[in-house]
């Protein structure tokens, strides 16, 4: 399956699925993921708690049933042995392992309430990802990685004790995220990790996807370009950093390159004057390997 097609695709739609955009994040490491697969295991976890949570009033009792369906029921459970794994940050293997992120326990939550018509919306607090759950007696908030069930009000201080620093949070702070949104946390997450480990090559990978987002921001092609050159993937960084110099209305450098006429004064930061240079030594070893 081309998992960047499915991806675009999924992003098009109106009102994306956030499940369908992890999975074909997922495929990024998984090339032969099966997508229905993990669907149908979706569908399988939200009739068992369809069985279970609607025995229970509405109200705070209800919410915590769901988290405890979520952890107990399920065992759904944070991975804090090994928190920057980046199998943490795939839905499959998050479905298959039950651990994860926090991001990826409360995509997991929004999976299984909107399956069983439960009110449940993801809230990218800073540093730390939740689910706000509303029903007709109220809202609360569930940190599935944690197994906290929270009133609105004890936001500040339940994060503040997370971080053991004082966190302020913002009115907007609260607002639910989107799907595409939810996605782009994701590949953010995993970018960083993958950057940690210094694994270029899979860093590029996640920049294909963020490309779906904004396939004109000239830096993320400046960015994926630099990553194909320190994976040593030469046809890929020269035709990622032409795309940049095409986008920052720089082709008049890459042709007086080509004229062995120097940089002149096409551009004038000294960053693109340093890309040039770089270009040009990529033009160079792609001249010897051909």
């Amino acid at each position: 399956m081309d998992f960047i097609k499915q991806f675009r695709h999924t992003f098009s739609q109106t009102t994306p699925e956030p499940e369908q955009l992890a999975l074909a994040i997922a495929g990024l490491a998984f090339p032969t993921l099966d997508m229905q697969k993990y669907l149908a295991q979706l569908d399988e976890m939200a009739e068992s708690a369809r069985r279970t949570l609607f025995n229970v009033a509405p109200g705070k009792g209800r919410a915590s049933c769901f988290l405890q369906i979520i952890n107990q029921q399920l065992g759904f459970t944070g991975n804090r042995d090994d928190y920057y794994d980046p199998n943490n940050s795939f839905l499959n293997i998050v479905l298959e392992r039950r651990t994860g992120l926090p991001i990826m326990l409360s995509l997991v939550c929004m999976a299984i309430g909107r399956r069983i018509n439960v009110d449940i919306a993801g809230i990218g607090f800073p540093g730390h990802f939740m689910v706000r759950y509303q029903d007709v007696a109220g809202v609360w908030l569930l940190d599935p990685f944690n197994g906290a069930v929270l009133d609105r009000t004890e936001a500040t201080a339940y994060l503040s004790r997370i971080f053991a620093q004082p966190i302020q949070l913002t009115p907007d702070a609260y607002a639910a995220v989107t799907p595409v949104a939810l996605a782009h946390r994701i590949l953010n997450n995993l970018r960083g990790v993958y950057l940690s480990q210094r694994n270029f090559g899979m860093a590029a990978r996640v920049i294909d996807y963020m490309l779906v987002f904004t396939p004109l921001e000239a830096e993320v092609w400046r960015e994926r370009g630099l990553l194909h050159h320190y994976a040593e993937e030469w046809d890929a960084a020269a035709r990622d950093l032409h795309r940049y110099f095409f986008l920052t209305g720089q082709l008049t450098a890459l042709l007086d390159l080509k004229k062995d006429e120097g940089l002149g004064t096409a551009t004038r930061k000294a960053e693109d004057r340093q890309l040039l240079d770089l270009f040009q030594k990529i033009e160079e070893i792609r001249r010897q390997i051909n």
